[in-house]
């Protein structure tokens, strides 16, 4: 046994150390990249949130009101949310990513669809159609649940 621990010491003393050297430097930039690309997935991730539950205070969570011209009003806030929604699709896995497109479309289809008119129908309930209440609650978790892991 000692034999062993004595040609691996020899072995250290004849061997160059810069590749030790090199490789201990290239894993803690690695590691630095890793904790910078965490803080800015946290940031992205943060900032879609904001952006979600400030621009939409008075319909998400909690519902309390439409605002007058709905559809002017959610046409209006879609470029910002738009903006953090490309941030944070660059952190948001291979495998998810199908399914976050998807929802994005599905909110900004239905921003882009709804309409005072179609908010009176439904509470009149003389349509057939879903509460758009409800399909807007829906399609924001959908977006939010993205934020989540």
């Amino acid at each position: 046994m000692n034999e062993s621990f004595d040609q691996i010491s020899s072995y250290f003393g004849t061997v160059p150390l810069w590749p030790f050297v090199l490789f201990g430097l290239l894993g803690v930039v690695a590691i630095m990249v890793d904790i910078v690309n965490r803080k800015r997935r946290a940031m992205a991730i943060e900032n879609f949130r904001y952006t979600i539950e400030t621009e939409l205070a008075d319909m998400y969570p909690q519902h309390k009101r439409w605002p007058a011209n709905i559809n002017h009003y959610l046409t209006a806030r879609l470029p910002e949310m738009y903006q953090n929604f490309e941030v944070l699709r660059v952190f948001i896995p291979q495998k998810n990513l199908l399914q976050y497109n998807t929802d994005w479309n599905n909110f900004r289809d239905f921003c882009r669809a709804i309409t005072d008119e179609k908010i009176a129908a439904a509470e009149q309930n003389t349509a057939n159609e879903p509460d758009p209440k409800v399909v807007f609650q829906q399609l924001v978790a959908n977006l939010m649940k993205h934020t989540e892991f």
